[in-house]
């Protein structure tokens, strides 16, 4: 099967890793040009360009859009919409199916115990954006699958600063540093491991007839069962053998104090609930019906562990990302 991956970030480089050791082949259609890689056809141009999207478009036979865009609700609403219509519309023409990662900020409201299929409670204007894509996939003629995850974790999440748990704390501890908790430290939040959601957007897209008869589909990812930020802290700080050392927290009323004049603070008290409160994403059929079991909690946080103590150490170099938190 070929693959086309739009966006090259955290997401889009293990669906990249994934297909190729699967065996299948990969476009990588992204922004700005980057050294060749061997095995990987990557075309530079925006999703906004007819000529780049239908050479990436080549021999597709399935779509993953992993683009995202600054953590500003403005800015999603400005940008997020129409690029996906673009996609939408030529993925159509060619009858592909479109893959999207998903967060939980459209289901907010109901977060505490999520399961697959509930009713859409943004609380925030990410969360309306959320909303309105959501049902812009629902509506267009492209089948298309939305794979709903929680904060990331995972070796491509490294370096990104794209994923709360792994830059927040995992990333921290490894530098040797106290770790920040921006929520409830004994509140149970899912972990959705990157590779995990890579390995369940491949599967739904060999399987989209399937799993989206009626044209679109909403997905719970395969996550571990959810598991305390003072937890992920213990866990981490034993496998990196740094002391538990006391998390420095971050209270509710100083973000929603900063959001009247820092544009983070300000979009980190809007998804407040999904931290302050548990989060937690209940398996859906991916893992209750077609096999796909998550990686073991500890061993997810061992594999960005070790990354993180790779980068920190110089052993290896990371990627950096300007997009945001994709999930809660």
């Amino acid at each position: 099967m070929h693959h086309l991956v739009i966006g090259e970030g955290q997401i889009g480089r293990a669906i990249i890793e994934r297909a190729l050791t699967d065996g299948d082949s990969v476009t990588v259609l992204r922004r700005s040009e980057v050294a060749p890689t061997p095995g990987i056809d990557r075309v530079a141009g925006d999703v906004l360009d007819p000529a780049a999207l239908q050479t990436a478009l080549l021999g597709a036979d399935a779509v993953h859009a992993t683009f995202h865009a600054a953590y500003d609700a403005r800015i999603w609403r400005r940008e997020l919409p129409p690029r996906e219509l673009a996609v939408l519309e030529a993925a159509a023409e060619r009858g592909i199916p479109v893959v999207f990662p998903e967060s939980m900020y459209a289901f907010q409201g109901g977060a505490s115990n999520l399961a697959e299929g509930a009713d859409r409670t943004p609380l925030d204007a990410k969360g309306e954006v959320r909303v309105a894509l959501l049902e812009q996939r629902r509506l267009h003629t492209a089948r298309t699958l939305s794979l709903v995850a929680s904060d990331l974790v995972g070796p491509t999440a490294v370096g990104t600063g794209a994923a709360v748990a792994s830059a927040m704390v995992i990333e921290r501890i490894a530098a040797g540093h106290r770790p920040i908790v921006a929520g409830a430290p004994d509140a149970p939040h899912t972990l959705t491991h990157i590779p995990d959601l890579a390995r369940a957007m491949l599967h739904a897209a060999r399987h989209a007839e399937r799993l989206a008869p009626t044209g679109d589909a909403v997905l719970h990812a395969p996550s571990a069962a959810a598991r305390s930020p003072r937890e992920l802290i213990a866990l981490a700080s034993d496998l990196l053998d740094q002391p538990v050392r006391r998390p420095l927290r971050i209270p509710l009323f100083a973000l929603r104090t900063l959001s009247g004049v820092v544009t983070f603070a300000r979009e980190l008290s809007g998804i407040s609930k999904l931290w302050y409160e548990p989060s937690v994403l209940q398996p859906g059929i991916l893992t209750a019906q077609e096999g796909l079991e998550p990686t073991p909690w500890p061993e997810a946080v061992r594999a960005t562990a070790e990354r993180a103590a790779a980068v920190t150490s110089g052993a290896v170099t990371t990627q950096t990302s300007s997009s945001a938190p994709l999930a809660s």
